[in-house]
């Protein structure tokens, strides 16, 4: 979860932990009672706020997904900015990728359990994001084929195949009752579609 700036005022920082604190008993109760079966009643009695001081906070259940779902992508444009500046090679950037935002989300399990779920309409961030991260993809795997690292192939059909395999191993691992589900997502996802393509 967000951590508090410190450069606001007493009341404005207790007021964001608050926030803080509503927002991770909204991601337990939807990751263990479902989205729609979780009632704002149920955060208000998990986070140990009346149900009207969560109203002063959010307007209900879909504001506070879309607050988890604006953590989430910042944190994992900061994660890919980062690896940007170090300057890797093409497919040590990849994994290094794979690796942070799989740690990433073995820290926030229940937000991985719940994205899935067919809980609203995505939004137009969601799908910029989304579309942004599939073309960083796309441009690693071509950058690897023009420093011969992997043979020629169609770049954009392999981040495709990529990309939703991702999609579907996340949502399946994430119901894992492993510690750390996802960490062998990269070695998998590489044994799959890059070493194969090694000269």
């Amino acid at each position: 979860m967000p951590v508090t700036d410190q450069n606001l005022s007493r009341k404005e920082r207790e007021q964001q932990r608050h926030q803080q604190e509503i927002l991770q008993a909204a991601v337990t109760l939807f990751a263990e009672r479902g989205y729609h079966q979780t009632t704002m009643q149920m955060v208000a009695e998990k986070a140990e706020f009346s149900v009207g001081y969560l109203y002063k906070h959010f307007s209900g259940k879909e504001e506070m997904y879309q607050a988890l779902l604006a953590f989430h992508l910042r944190s994992l444009d900061a994660i890919f900015a980062e690896l940007k500046e170090r300057g890797l090679d093409p497919l040590d950037e990849l994994y290094a990728t794979y690796r942070a935002v799989c740690g990433h989300f073995n820290q926030h399990r229940n937000f991985m359990r719940i994205y899935h779920e067919e809980v609203a309409a995505e939004s137009g961030d969601l799908h910029q994001s989304k579309e942004r991260h599939f073309q960083d993809l796309r441009e690693l795997l071509q950058g690897a084929m023009d420093q011969g690292q992997l043979l020629p192939f169609d770049a954009e059909v392999l981040a495709a195949a990529m990309h939703g395999a991702t999609r579907e191993l996340f949502a399946r691992l994430a119901t894992s009752d492993d510690n750390a589900p996802f960490s062998g997502m990269p070695d998998i996802l590489f044994r799959l579609f890059v070493d194969p393509l090694r000269p």
